[in-house]
This record gives structure tokens, sequence and C-alpha cells, in this order.
């Protein structure tokens, strides 16, 4: 016998989740930047340096965008509450 949850119950545990998906994908990319920033440090190739400088700063844009996407769901959540 499977048991199923109502479609609120459902739907909030979908967002949570996605939420959730969310912060670690923004923290994952934060991660990365770091990693990236340490190696381009080390580098003495000014042109790569700029490359990975761009590439870092990329990463922590997307990480704010994901962020603001999870800050606008959870808002969105509490309306309809």
């Amino acid at each position: 016998m499977s048991t199923t949850l109502p479609s609120s119950l459902e739907g909030k545990i979908l967002n949570r989740n996605a939420r959730k998906t969310l912060t670690t994908i923004a923290e994952h990319n934060e991660d990365a930047a770091i990693a990236l920033m340490r190696a381009a440090e080390r580098t003495g190739d000014q042109v790569l340096r700029q490359q990975m400088l761009r590439v870092i700063h990329q990463l922590n844009e997307d990480a704010l965008d994901l962020r603001s996407i999870r800050d606008d769901s959870i808002s969105s959540s509490r309306k309809l509450a």
C-alpha cells in the first residue's frame, strides 16, 4: 500500500528540495571560484590570469543569481501560504 502526499505538501517538499539544490550549486560555484583564484595568484602568465579572473567573476555572478532565484522562490511560497 503506497501513501500519497497532499499536493500542497508535495509542492512544499519539492520547493524545499529545489531551494537546497540551488544553495548547494551556489556554494560549489563559490568554492570553485576560490580554488581558481588561488591558481590565478600562482600563474605567471598574465593572459591566463585574466581569463581565470573572468571565469571567477562569472562563477560568483552565477552564485548570486542562484541565491536570488532561491530567495524569490521562498518569497513566492510564503505569499501562497
